[in-house]
């Protein structure tokens, strides 16, 4: 019987401009480096419970961006919020521009800018990687140009050195919490990130990822000239866990809460604890993002020990398909099209919310902490466990 031949697989091939090129095309000025800075020292400090700064972060923004325009109408919506909440919260805006799939689907705005991926037939469309390096790094710089800390997931690590210096707020997702190559890449970047639990909800992988990214890695990457290199990473000591849900349900309850923290404490890692109220926390319904934010609402309120929380929101809320030819001109304008978000209305009664929350944080723990004890372990003279029981209503909505 004859053997089977097979043919090469044909590929476009297209070289990508060196990280050097586009950052000198697209540079970062003076005055935003040092908000930037600034940004990830607060980030810092929120996570270290040692310092006076005794605000919630809030990680609100699109699942993902597809429209600039729309992504920077957005960032002026929320810059007058963040100026506005200011003695509360430190507003950090999510400008997702990779998407992991589970499958195939359009993978972000630095693949393909102009939605041109067929899914249905991938060799018939060409994404544009180089328009969407210039493209994504452009709209991070403008967002943070308005002050506002840019937030990101770091899912490519080759992609990462075209944006690296301006993202205050770096996160592995669920998907790669696990990956090798995604704790050495955290290892080695100049912000916090923050480690989404594993796909079923359980945090050890996500300590694991801690632990590991704290470490100096031998790194392989490329460097601003675009060549293959490798080094020694520094090791990064700014990594918190992001609680999301998963496949065993939702844990934002103060019992997941409570766990948590006992979980991070006996790994030796601060418990510092970021509540996303999408994806498995919201049974994967965008509208069910504020009953998780008022459970989480209630639990700050009496010092349970949560960082910060995660909202997906956008101008109008909800979720729209890319058209077939992909077609920016049909889509709706201000509404995802990859996870379904909540609008900027309920955004910003969520935030107000919050807000009142942290405020009555910060009241309990004037009058009645002593200096230097930390919010987590004492409100009112009280272990934040025992006013627990009053939020079990809350809970119900979704468990």
């Amino acid at each position: 019987m004859p053997s089977t031949i097979y043919e090469p697989v044909k590929r476009f091939t297209t070289r990508l401009p060196k990280p050097a090129i586009v950052k000198l095309a697209l540079p970062l000025d003076e005055a935003t480096k040092r908000k930037i800075e600034t940004s990830r020292d607060a980030i810092r400090g929120l996570m270290s419970y040692q310092t006076s700064d005794d605000r919630l972060m809030v990680i609100v923004g699109p699942c993902s961006i597809h429209d600039t325009n729309a992504a920077l109408e957005y960032a002026s919506l929320l810059s007058k919020a963040a100026e506005r909440f200011q003695r509360e919260l430190v507003i950090v805006m999510r400008v997702y521009i990779e998407k992991p799939r589970s499958t195939v689907g359009w993978k972000g705005l630095i693949h393909d800018p102009d939605h041109a991926q067929d899914v249905g037939n991938p060799q018939s469309s060409t994404p544009d990687l180089c328009k969407g390096v210039f493209t994504a790094r452009k709209v991070m710089l403008e967002v943070a140009q308005k002050g506002l800390p840019v937030a990101t997931e770091l899912l490519n690590p080759l992609l990462v050195y075209f944006l690296d210096d301006v993202v205050s707020l770096g996160v592995i997702g669920a998907r790669t919490t696990e990956s090798q190559t995604h704790r050495e890449m955290a290892s080695d970047m100049p912000m916090p990130m923050g480690i989404k639990n594993g796909t079923d909800g359980g945090l050890k992988v996500a300590i694991d990822a801690m632990k590991a990214a704290s470490r100096s890695h031998t790194v392989v990457s490329i460097d601003e000239d675009a060549s293959l290199a490798f080094h020694m990473s520094r090791g990064n000591p700014d990594t918190f866990a992001i609680l999301r849900g998963g496949s065993q349900g939702p844990n934002f309850s103060p019992e997941h809460i409570k766990a948590a923290e006992a979980e991070l404490l006996r790994a030796g890692k601060k418990p510092a604890i970021v509540v996303d109220c999408s994806h498995g926390n919201s049974s994967k319904d965008y509208r069910n993002q504020g009953a998780v934010a008022a459970c989480l609402a209630d639990q700050i309120a009496v010092g349970a020990p949560i960082m910060g929380v995660m909202i997906e929101s956008n101008i109008n809320e909800g979720r729209q398909d890319v058209p077939e030819k992909g077609s920016k001109e049909c889509l709706k304008y201000g509404v995802s099209i990859t996870d379904g978000c909540v609008g900027w209305l309920e955004t910003e009664s969520i935030l107000e919310r919050l807000a009142a929350a942290v405020r009555q944080r910060q009241e309990a723990s004037a009058t009645s902490s002593p200096v230097g004890e930390s919010i987590v372990t004492m409100i009112s003279g009280q272990p934040y466990e025992a006013k627990l029981a009053v939020q079990e209503h809350a809970v119900e909505v979704l468990v």
